[in-house]
């Protein structure tokens, strides 16, 4: 049984400021080992439900914060930001389930800790099919493409309610609740990691219960930016178009097709930002 774990590291357990998750910052090291203990938790969960291949795909900032040496030996693990399904690298239609952990609330979801979409530079709103999604409800629909069931997923209690409604079904781990955004009332992460290891067993054994996300024929994805510089240079690619000032339209046949072409525009709204600022 094949076990594809997606993570992220804001909606890790203890983890609730910038300074935990940006490379070089003061909390950042104290927050890979988190990381990385939570994932072994979800991995030995698996391990326990009868997982016999399991692919761990990095998926937070530069996409390199796991400290290997530590990480459960029974996973092998995709590294580096640039591939073209970014968060969900490695997905194929042999997995039999897949696991979101640490992952964080869209952009704008209440207090949930360090909530943004993607990118917090870039991206103000992001619409699926006519939905307003976070990257969960994103890398769900990208999942389904491939026929694939998202049975688990961690991070705080607002990002579970958002998931418990995109992903009918689902599993969740709340380790802790946002009190501001850069504040949470958190678990201990010892018991929160033995949640996450029980549910992340309990899921893969009922992931029958939890269907993939049901693909569309075509897919209209909508994209607000936080620049109107962003959304012009990204309307000159092929087949996307301007609505108005920061906002495009984008449409295809299949959600994980689109999202190279997503990812190249986060890698133009990068540039461009270069340009406005000079940094």
């Amino acid at each position: 049984m094949k076990v594809f774990i997606s993570l992220d590291m804001e909606g890790i357990s203890g983890i609730s400021e910038w300074e935990d998750v940006i490379p070089g910052r003061r909390h950042y090291e104290a927050g890979r080992r988190l990381l990385t203990l939570d994932v072994n938790a979800a991995i030995e969960g698996a391990l326990e439900a009868g997982a016999t291949q399991i692919i761990v795909n990095e998926s937070h900032g530069p996409m390199n914060n796991l400290i290997l040496e530590e990480l459960h030996p029974a996973a092998d693990v995709i590294r580096g930001f640039f591939k073209p399904l970014c968060m969900m690298q490695g997905i194929d239609e042999n997995c039999d389930a897949a696991f979101f952990v640490g992952y964080h609330g869209k952009a704008g979801t209440g207090e949930a800790v360090l909530n943004h979409t993607l990118s917090g530079l870039a991206i103000h709103r992001l619409i699926l099919n006519g939905k307003e999604v976070g990257e969960a409800g994103l890398n769900a629909a990208i999942a389904g493409a491939f026929h694939v069931p998202v049975v688990l997923v961690t991070g705080d209690e607002q990002t579970a309610r958002e998931v418990e409604e995109d992903i009918p079904g689902v599993y969740t781990v709340a380790v802790k609740s946002g009190i501001t955004g850069l504040s949470s009332l958190a678990l201990h992460p010892q018991r929160a990691r033995e949640q996450i290891r029980r549910r992340a067993k309990e899921a893969l054994l009922n992931r029958s219960t939890v269907k993939p996300i049901q693909q569309q024929e075509e897919n209209t994805l909508v994209v607000e930016f936080t620049r109107s510089q962003f959304a012009t240079a990204v309307s000159w690619m092929p087949g996307v178009e301007l609505l108005e000032g920061r906002t495009i339209r984008y449409t295809g046949k299949n959600v994980a097709e689109m999202m190279p072409v997503l990812q190249a525009m986060l890698l133009v709204t990068g540039q461009v930002n270069r340009m406005i600022t000079g940094v």
